[in-house]
Order: structure tokens, then sequence, then C-alpha cells
């Protein structure tokens, strides 16, 4: 009956909270000189380097997991659109030479190679695995990446989005309660809490929504 309660008080405290804020809410105008996108290429996903001395090798061996995930949830995401090509990073590779000084240089230049009109570029900053069950932890899992679309002709960016969460407890945070609930209660796995942020994130972008 407790969790009950607790989970009323909550409901009733967010909907109170959206009340009072209602009014201050502004609408966003929609933006303007967009370019016409009818083709994109997809980059692998990139982990992003370390910000200071060297990464633990744990470390480095969950980011090349979840680096293979992320390229394989950008696979099932893009497939059968005509409009979209994947390169392996080979193929990037083979088209870059190490020549680019920056990622998004390289990728305009890989985009413009290949004629297409926008460019995608993921990047993953943190991917540690929970320690434990689904129902017990000792560490919950932990994601951040983030993803932006460039367009070739002009380098502008026409989309982006980030998604960087640790797993908390269902009521440690209680305006992310209705967002936690619909995963039930349970601890996640990254690969989890990875695909949740991909589906989140990836469809905000109208230029990419399914």
């Amino acid at each position: 009956m407790s969790q009950i309660r607790a989970i009323a008080f909550a409901g009733l405290l967010i909907t109170a909270m959206l009340a009072g804020c209602a009014h201050t809410a502004q609408v966003q105008p929609p933006p303007e000189d967009i370019p016409v996108v009818k083709s994109i290429v997809v980059l692998p996903a990139e982990i992003s380097p370390p910000v200071q001395g060297v990464r633990p090798a744990e470390e480095i061996a969950q980011l090349a997991t979840g680096q293979r995930l992320f390229d394989t949830m950008l696979a099932e995401y893009f497939t059968n659109r005509a409009n979209v090509n994947l390169l392996s990073a080979t193929q990037v590779q083979a088209m870059d030479k190490g020549m680019s000084r920056t990622r998004s240089a390289a990728a305009i230049n890989i985009c413009l190679a290949v004629k297409a009109d926008a460019v995608l570029l993921l990047t993953l900053h943190r991917f540690h695995e929970r320690e434990g069950s689904q129902y017990s932890i000792v560490s919950p899992a932990s994601v951040d990446f983030d993803y932006k679309l460039l367009h070739g002709a002009t380098g502008q960016v026409l989309c982006s989005g980030a998604f960087n969460e640790t797993q908390q407890p269902l009521l440690d945070n209680i305006l992310q309660f209705f967002k936690k609930a619909k995963r039930g209660v349970k601890w996640l796995s990254a690969e989890e809490l990875a695909r949740d942020g991909f589906q989140q994130k990836i469809s905000d972008c109208p230029l990419l929504k399914q």
C-alpha cells in the first residue's frame, strides 16, 4: 500500500507542477531556410577520445560493445530506406584516409564524395553496463551519446540530439517518473537503456523520423 500511495502522490505532484508551469510554455517557431534533404549518408558510430589520460581496459571494452550496438541500431533503424546509405568503418577510412583534421570535416568530405545531401554522425561518450541483476544492482547502467545531421553543401547542423542518463530508482527523480515507469520497475541493462535513448532522440529529428 505504501508504494501505491507514493505513486499516487507522485502523479498528483507532477500534475500540479505541470499546471503551474503551463502558462509560461512557449511554442518555438518552425526553423526557416532548412535545405532540402533527399539523401543521407550514415557514418559508423564513433567513440569520443578520453577527456584526460588513458581509459581503463574495462571501459574501452564496454565502449567497444556499445559502439557495435549503436552500429546495429543505426542499421536497424534505416533498413529499407532507399535514400539512406550506411557506410562501414573500412569505407570511411578509405574515403578520408586520415586527411581531415576533425570528424565533422571528414564527414562533409565523405558526404560530398558520395553525392548525398546530408551526413549523420553519432558519437558514444559512455557505455557502462549495470553490475547486478534487473532487480538488484551494485551499479546501474549508464549511457551517454549524441548525434548531429550535417548538410553536405554548407556544413549546417540540420538537427541534433543528446542522451546522457544513469538509471536511478523509480521515485528518485519525480520529474522523470512517468518516463521511467513505462520501462517497468527494474534495472535496465546498458543495451536496454541505449535503445530507449536512441529511439527517444533519433525520432526527434523530422529529417530522420521514420
